[in-house]
């Protein structure tokens, strides 16, 4: 719907097309296509067909849907920039719309469904070394395969990379407790009331739910023997959906690959390429 950019205009918030009139045409350098501009009867503010939309003032708009289906196939920011012969900061921008949208298009989705069967569970990686720590919160319906929500926090390392991660990077805050309720409350509001949490046997996650959601059902799946005998038939995988789910981003997501070149940087750049591929699993028509 168009309005009058003029904030202090009678138009600003006008409805309707009686306000505005034709003014003839331009062709964007991105597109190259004739496109529409007009003017406002009260001021005489001018705005084209594409002022209100968000990709109003990008040049190169159509390498939104290719650089979408890149970054969650695997291909690096930079190694996409190459392969569509565009600048790495142009792949930044475009990186950041991407994000916004993704978010947006969440928003709507979780106002339009119920859901009473959810499996939470965390992934753990790193920013930019690996005594720098971080568990990404996920929550996945079961019947779907739709991501609800996730959520990125601090965590200490583990092992000999502890006293790394300390001494080095002052890595010692630990996040997990209330990203991971965070994570809970921004989906909250499409919970059935006989909603069921499904989970591993962490021992903080029954008080970390019950925190957000108190009339929560919580079934806790013990951890299986991995070293099963040659021959012998796989177990059933109770946490299907969040295994499944964190493997393909493995896959997909060039930077939680176990062993990659390609680390993120910044906490902020890992959650934005993590909006990306919930849209992608979402199936959101991100253009």
């Amino acid at each position: 719907m168009f309005f009058c950019l003029n904030s202090d205009c009678q138009n600003h918030a006008a409805k309707g097309s009686g306000w505005y009139v034709k003014t003839g045409y331009y062709k964007p350098k991105g597109s190259g296509q004739r496109t529409a501009r007009y003017k406002c009867k009260a001021c005489g503010k001018t705005f084209s067909s594409n002022t209100h939309r968000p990709t109003a003032y990008q040049k190169k708009r159509s390498i939104n849907p290719r650089l979408f289906e890149l970054l969650v196939s695997g291909v690096s920011l930079r190694r996409a920039a190459e392969l569509l012969e565009v600048q790495y900061n142009t792949v930044l921008l475009h990186f950041d719309y991407l994000a916004e949208a993704a978010k947006s298009h969440h928003a709507k989705f979780l106002k339009t469904i119920e859901t009473e069967f959810v499996q939470v569970d965390e992934l753990e990686t790193f920013i930019h070394a690996r005594p720098k720590c971080v568990s990404v919160a996920m929550a996945v319906r079961v019947k779907t395969g739709q991501i609800l929500g996730f959520n990125i926090a601090r965590m200490p390392a583990k092992g000999k990379l502890a006293a790394i991660g300390a001494s080095l990077y002052d890595w010692t805050a630990d996040e997990r407790a209330a990203k991971f309720q965070e994570m809970l409350s921004s989906f909250v509001g499409c919970l059935k009331p006989s909603i069921t949490f499904k989970t591993d046997s962490n021992t903080n996650y029954p008080k970390w739910i019950a925190a957000v959601v108190p009339h929560a059902k919580l079934e806790r799946i013990k951890g299986k023997n991995k070293k099963q005998p040659i021959g012998t038939p796989k177990e059933y995988d109770e946490l299907f959906a969040i295994n499944n789910t964190f493997a393909r981003m493995r896959h997909d997501m060039n930077r939680l690959a176990r062993k990659t070149w390609s680390t993120s940087k910044a906490i902020h750049g890992l959650e934005k390429h993590l909006w990306l591929y919930l849209a992608w699993n979402n199936k959101y028509p991100l253009k």
